[in-house]
């Protein structure tokens, strides 16, 4: 690690976001136990797809079987 990426750390903290001036790309640099943390939202599953992916698949599937479900209004006002 670079001596001026030490210093920013200390002043800044992490998150710490940081801007490469010659392709002008955004990073944000975290700690190695903060990334382990939600390194798991950030991957894909093995079948290439993101956990988002698989997230929004499922609600539009489960929306489109809601709406061919005839008893569906009748399961909503059912109380125990």
């Amino acid at each position: 690690m670079s001596d001026s990426l030490r210093s920013a750390l200390d002043a800044e903290g992490t998150p710490l976001r940081v801007v490469d001036t010659r392709t002008n790309a955004a990073y944000v640099l975290i700690s190695a136990k903060a990334y382990d943390r939600v390194q798991g939202l950030l991957s894909e599953n093995d079948d290439g797809l993101s956990d988002q992916a698989v997230a929004r698949l499922i609600q539009e599937n489960m929306a489109e079987d809601d709406a061919l479900d005839p008893l569906l209004e009748s399961y909503q006002n059912y109380r125990a």
